[in-house]
């Protein structure tokens, strides 16, 4: 009897222990699941202008990635910064929902990580962009405070975000006079936030064009030839390229 018992016994041990290694197994293959779907979208995240499907896919596979890693920051906030990416270039009727998902993974990776600049910065971003979409008397005239106090919190995490930095720089000039009472920066501010992105990111295309415009409002014309010829010298993508030649056409 002794020996059956003890036969039994080892048997349920050596079964339990191919249990133990097969979960082991399946949680390995998991995590490298994962990280492949995670270095896939990085992949394709970094090509520049890429086209619309391949964007797409890019927030499928960081959406997919996130799932199986729901508590990962810095995995919502490329998620954030992608779907802001595909809003931006897609246009259409996808523009608000894809705007409206990066303000949630953005919220997510604040609330997973109220230190993340990141997050903030990418709340503001996206829910910006969706602004942008929605009829006038859906939009708050809070709302260019609201944004302000995202971008401020990113600041005041990381005073070199340039993303961040550029984005309160457009926020201060592009805001009509009568919602400027809103915000706590002030239109003279401009060119301080766009020069700051610049020192924090010198290849920023955008930031640079957008302070040639400014220079070029300003009748600071070789200050403003200076950034589209700096766009130019850094071999920055196509479409900021094209956009540099035009403003020095214009200075000439």
């Amino acid at each position: 009897m002794r020996r059956i018992v003890a036969g039994s016994l080892l048997l349920a041990l050596n079964q339990l222990t191919v249990m133990d290694g097969q979960g082991l197994m399946s949680i390995a293959v998991s995590v490298a699941g994962t990280a492949e779907l995670i270095a896939e979208a990085d992949r394709l995240a970094s090509l520049d202008e890429a086209p619309l499907e391949t964007l797409r896919r890019v927030v499928a596979l960081y959406e997919e990635a996130a799932r199986a890693e729901p508590r990962d920051v810095s995995l919502q906030v490329k998620l954030a910064s992608a779907c802001l990416d595909l809003g931006a270039e897609g246009g259409g009727d996808g523009a608000l929902a894809a705007f409206e998902r990066g303000e949630r993974a953005a919220r997510r990776a604040v609330e997973l990580d109220r230190a993340s600049a990141d997050g903030h910065y990418l709340i503001a971003a996206n829910r910006g962009r969706a602004v942008r979409l929605l009829p006038v008397w859906k939009v708050s005239p809070l709302i260019v405070g609201e944004l302000e106090k995202d971008l401020r919190r990113a600041l005041a995490l990381n005073p070199r975000h340039a993303r961040a930095l550029h984005m309160e720089a457009m926020l201060l000039a592009g805001t009509p006079a009568p919602l400027r009472v809103f915000l706590e920066g002030r239109k003279a501010d401009v060119e301080r936030y766009l020069t700051a992105a610049i020192e924090a990111e010198p290849r920023f295309a955008r930031a640079r064009l957008d302070l040639a415009e400014h220079y070029l409002a300003e009748n600071r014309a070789a200050e403003a030839r200076a950034q589209a010829k700096a766009v130019l010298d850094m071999g920055a993508a196509p479409r900021y390229r094209a956009e540099a030649d035009a403003l020095l056409r214009r200075i000439r």
